[in-house]
């Protein structure tokens, strides 16, 4: 079991020290940070309601389960999780001009671009801070440099 599913158990039911105790040195700032902000929610504090935001970005091959996590603390901490896939798949169910330039991608097989993806978050995160939502976790951005730098 990954050290990240083992702080998403304990701190999702009763919280011990002992959970902690098989996390790695090198995973610990990341599953100290969860458990923070997990603890912060179970005793009625909202993230974000010192001032702070949640913002994590899950990195990784295919399949190794950043959706998994990202939905489970998602749900744990009451932010959004935003998957880039799910972005393109709601554009494309769309009937925005983006859809068929989109459609046009997809079905040939082609990679959609940085600037489409770029386009398609900064919009999706722009909705979310007018809705209020007080963060987010990325799942799937960013995967080029270009990206990273955008």
């Amino acid at each position: 079991m990954s050290a990240m599913s083992r702080a998403i158990r304990a701190f999702g039911g009763a919280a011990s020290r002992r959970n902690l105790s098989v996390v790695s040195s090198k995973e610990a700032p990341a599953v100290a940070a969860a458990a923070a902000l997990v603890a912060g929610r179970k005793a009625g504090r909202d993230p974000g309601e010192d001032g702070s935001r949640v913002q994590w970005v899950f990195l990784g091959c295919p399949g190794v389960g950043k959706g998994t996590y990202a939905g489970r603390l998602s749900r744990l901490l009451g932010v959004p999780h935003i998957a880039t896939g799910d972005l393109v798949r709601d554009a494309l169910a769309s009937q925005d001009p983006l859809s068929k330039q989109l459609a046009e991608i997809v079905n040939h097989g082609k990679l959609v671009s940085d600037e489409i993806i770029i386009n398609l978050l900064s919009k999706r995160l722009e909705e979310g801070e007018g809705k209020g939502e007080l963060g987010f976790i990325l799942d799937g951005f960013p995967r080029t440099i270009r990206q990273a730098v955008s």
